[in-house]
């Protein structure tokens, strides 16, 4: 990492950024706005524009001074730093295009198969939905039979007997 990107806070050099975008033109070569101007462009608070235009300062990146109306303007020093948002113009356009045709078709992708997932969540929600209710109707159904076999003199042990036999010979036949 070098130096510039290591001692240049985030908010840092976005206040740079603006600046110095500010003072592009030959009509306004110093940046004369002040610190609620800034933070409400970097959506900061005023405060935290003020350390930050001190930092740059003291590291060389900004000068500042005084008009006659005792105004502050600031100007970019030069000294170079990592910009937030790299200057694009050199980039071929043709392989940004291909890359961004490719994230679209994934995307496009991407979007069909979050709908076949949708429909196949709904398909087994379904699904679960009807083994509950066999479920349920299944174990009613093992309650009347219980109820019915106790009623006519049956014990639990009896019943526990006859299902070990029923299934024993179950497990064995498979």
């Amino acid at each position: 990492m070098s130096k510039s990107k290591s001692e240049l806070s985030l908010n840092q050099r976005e206040i740079l950024q603006f600046i110095i975008y500010r003072t592009k033109s030959k009509v306004h070569p110093t940046f004369f706005g002040n610190n609620e101007y800034i933070a409400k462009y970097v959506n900061v608070k005023p405060d935290t524009v003020r350390k930050a235009i001190k930092k740059l300062e003291k590291l060389g990146y900004l000068m500042e001074a005084k008009d006659k109306h005792g105004r502050r303007h600031m100007a970019y020093t030069g000294k170079e730093f990592a910009p937030i948002v790299a200057d694009m113009r050199n980039y071929d356009k043709r392989l940004l295009m291909q890359e961004r045709d490719n994230y679209l078709r994934d995307l496009n992708y991407y979007k069909k198969e979050y709908e076949l997932a949708k429909i196949g969540m709904e398909r087994l929600e379904k699904e679960n939905s009807e083994l509950r209710t066999k479920l349920l109707h299944t174990e009613t159904r093992l309650m009347q039979l219980e109820q019915s076999l106790l009623s006519q003199g049956a014990t639990k042990e009896q019943i526990d007997w006859m299902i070990k036999q029923t299934l024993g010979g179950q497990i064995l036949a498979s």
